[in-house]
């Protein structure tokens, strides 16, 4: 929500994905995240060694710079052939892999103030945008910017996701809109929540539940509870009602 309430009122959006991200970040990008807080070198590097991990096979073992190039070490079991790098969904990642993209980040920031832009980050979306005038032309300039700082620090962008938003376009910045004076809630968003509570009260959970295949009742619940969570970050006086009407239903958790 506060990333996409630094870009409401944009006009241009630039919007970019760094692909396989927490994989990119390595256990030496931890180590130095451990030395820098202020740890001794090797509680830094067996908490790096605990938060990271050494997948069975991963396309990056062919790059010289995720190879372990040290043929003597004093603790045999330490050894191995690859370097490890941050799991993905493990509740740790997110901090420490911010915590690591600190000096690019600070890049990005100073490339995107350069252009009058508005930078921020969430994990691997990356988003600039400006409620001024813009051009193709500069968007794409900075997107070559942008992807070589990340090529130096060992990350590439997703050229798939990459996006240019004109003003005449719809405008989201993760999954809100942003064409406004503050963050909205998607027409989609609300229609699945509007149908889920239309089917529960008409049908009944049960129905309701095998209808969308969910595994019990209870799942249901915490995946609606969730998502009307979420519209009450955005747009409380929207969400309250929902809620009412969710927990109205006879659930039995």
């Amino acid at each position: 929500m506060r990333c996409a309430d630094r870009h409401a009122g944009a006009r241009w959006l630039i919007k970019m994905d760094i692909a396989d991200f927490f994989g990119s970040v390595s256990e030496i990008d931890i180590y130095r995240v451990f030395v820098a807080l202020g740890y001794n070198p090797l509680v830094s590097f067996e908490l790096a060694r605990i938060c990271t991990e050494l997948p069975f096979r991963s396309d990056k073992y062919k790059l010289a710079s995720w190879k372990c190039h040290f043929a003597r070490r004093g603790i045999p079991d330490y050894g191995q052939r690859h370097i490890g790098r941050l799991p993905q969904g493990a509740p740790s990642s997110p901090m420490l892999a911010n915590l690591a993209m600190a000096t690019t980040d600070q890049k990005l920031e100073q490339i995107a103030a350069n252009a009058g832009l508005t930078y921020t980050r969430y994990s691997d979306d990356l988003t600039f945008s400006t409620t001024g005038d813009f051009d193709r032309g500069r968007a794409y300039r900075l997107i070559e910017e942008v992807a070589s700082v990340l090529k130096r620090r060992g990350l590439f962008p997703n050229r798939a996701k990459t996006v240019v938003v004109h003003p005449g376009a719809r405008r989201l910045v993760l999954g809100l809109l942003v064409d406004g004076d503050a963050p909205r809630l998607t027409r989609g968003f609300r229609d699945r929540l509007r149908q889920h509570l239309y089917y529960l009260e008409k049908l009944g959970i049960t129905a309701h539940v095998q209808a969308r295949g969910f595994e019990s009742s209870g799942g249901l619940y915490r995946h609606l509870r969730g998502l009307i969570d979420y519209a009450n970050s955005v747009d409380p006086s929207y969400a309250a009602p929902l809620l009412a009407r969710l927990e109205a239903l006879p659930w039995t958790r």
